[in-house]
């Protein structure tokens, strides 16, 4: 048999496995034919919309959803229900419990608090919520100052060459210093080459399971898994779980060697970092996880919180040195908080600056780190309009869309710090919150990530003026995978402020 004979067959027999799952499943595809939904073809349903750049995605899902609110889209043989609308995403979002990426990197970061089916999940939940305590976050809050400061420091060249600099490589870096700061401490020694390796391979991770969404014979584990081979990947997925491995063996030694040093090792809590904390109720609920679990846990946490830190500080940014209203009223406030030294308390930071609170909000409400989030339904669910969407369907919740829902929001494309006030905010629905996700497995971090982000955002506004060359930022000039992000980058030139004893006297 030649090439294109081989084929047929195949071509055959997915044909006729894919009719004979539709046989066997009769009632959950005559539920989704209740959705609208594009032509298909064989092997690849209509995946072959999102063929191409990566550039023109949101183009393609803008598209595909132009005409209704929800429509199925066949990834190969595999269905997934879009919706784009803040009262289904929220329905969904509370009354699923597993996430499934379709595209998950199991190879990458393991299972672990993002992809991890639901009683699995509870376990990582209730192991992060201590590392995400109120008394973890002020002590976080040291460690999230002093990268801060550097960052701000290093800075001055770009002030004093008076150039325009795209901020997203240097924000990147600061996200992943300062998150392996709160991890793992900053004192811990390791190597400086694999930690470098480390970053790489956590970038190539996360942007890894939108390539599968793109080409649906990924979709399978032993095809993928032959595809990272062909590309040279298995070497870098070892780069990635080797660093924190390594860590967490150190941690681990170290916490046995107080555990046997001290005569009360369980009632005197002195963790410093979130490894502490995590190593910590692993050792009182050792039968629940192992240590590649742990691993994992650590890997879904950096991977997650890196993209999303450096996508909103890098638009915050950015929006703040375009909208030179908006930033100055944010200097007005942060200028009243600042202590004789020139910083901020980390209580001014989380409870006293509420306008910076909602710049940081606007800005994720338009350029959402996290533009789309599956979840697998585990049980049938009735819609508003009573459309049910049958048990075990994925679901995509197009987040990016809702926020961008004019029914929402009078000008939702345009960057109004307002929509965030309190009034504001207590006019529309709870369901239109979906900045850190919806339900009960909503953002854990979300607090954290605030806290990073706007100590950060104090900081530079305390030290430099901002402003941007870029005269006009509109929806044309965004791509979206995973996350939403710029076509051109994030440029801005920063300009130093006066000295700080004025601004010290200013506040006497």
């Amino acid at each position: 048999m030649n090439f294109i004979q081989i084929s047929a067959c195949i071509s055959v027999i997915v044909i006729l496995l894919s009719y004979i799952r539709k046989l066997k499943n009769k009632r959950f595809y005559k539920l989704l034919e209740q959705f609208p939904s594009h032509p298909t073809y064989p092997l690849i349903g209509n995946a072959h919309m999102f063929f191409g750049s990566m550039d023109d995605i949101l183009p393609k899902l803008e598209k595909i959803m132009k005409l209704n609110d929800r429509v199925v889209h066949w990834f190969g043989p595999i269905p997934c229900l879009f919706l784009k609308k803040h009262e289904d995403i929220a329905m969904t979002y509370n009354l699923s419990s597993d996430r499934d990426l379709l595209g998950t990197p199991d190879d990458w970061l393991g299972v672990g608090i993002l992809t991890s089916k639901y009683e699995e999940w509870k376990m990582s939940r209730k192991m992060f919520s201590p590392a995400f305590s109120s008394n973890m976050l002020l002590k976080y809050a040291e460690v999230i100052e002093k990268h801060s400061l550097k960052f701000v420091d290093n800075l001055k060249s770009a002030a004093n060459s008076g150039e325009e600099i795209d901020v997203f490589n240097c924000l990147t870096r600061l996200s992943m210093d300062t998150i392996m700061g709160t991890l793992f401490g900053d004192s811990i020694e390791t190597d400086g080459k694999m930690r470098e390796k480390f970053c790489f391979a956590a970038h190539d991770a996360i942007q890894y399971p939108i390539k599968r969404l793109q080409y649906p014979w990924l979709l399978s584990h032993r095809l993928n898994r032959i595809f990272l081979h062909i590309i040279g990947k298995i070497n870098t997925i070892h780069d990635l779980q080797y660093y924190p491995t390594t860590i967490l063996k150190k941690t681990i030694k170290n916490f046995q060697n107080v555990r046997r040093d001290s005569n009360t090792p369980d009632e005197v809590d002195t963790s410093n970092t979130m490894i502490d904390v995590l190593v910590r109720y692993w050792f009182k609920n050792s039968s629940n996880f192992t240590e590649t679990r742990m691993r994992d846990e650590v890997l879904h946490i950096i991977a997650a919180a890196v993209e999303t830190s450096s996508m909103s500080t890098s638009f915050t940014v950015f929006m703040l040195a375009l909208h030179q209203d908006v930033q100055q009223k944010a200097f007005d406030e942060v200028s009243k908080l600042v202590t004789d030294d020139g910083t901020f308390t980390p209580n001014d930071v989380i409870n006293n600056m509420p306008y910076l609170d909602q710049c940081i909000n606007e800005t994720i409400r338009l350029y959402s780190p996290v533009a789309a989030m599956p979840r697998r339904m585990h049980k049938d669910i009735t819609l508003n309009d009573n459309a049910i969407i049958p048990a075990n369907t994925l679901v995509l919740g197009l987040i990016q869309f809702a926020n961008w829902d004019p029914d929402v929001y009078k000008n939702p494309e345009k960057f109004d710090p307002q929509n965030f006030s309190k009034e504001a905010e207590e006019a529309r629905p709870k369901t239109s919150r979906l900045n850190f996700g919806y339900g009960p497995r909503s953002c854990i971090g979300a607090k954290y990530a605030m806290l990073s982000n706007k100590m950060l955002m104090a900081l530079i506004l305390r030290n430099y003026h901002l402003s941007t060359s870029v005269k006009e930022f509109t929806k044309e000039h965004l791509k979206m995978d995973l996350s939403t992000q710029s076509k051109i980058g994030y440029p801005v030139k920063f300009t130093r402020r006066r000295a700080r004893s004025s601004l010290i006297m200013e506040k006497n």
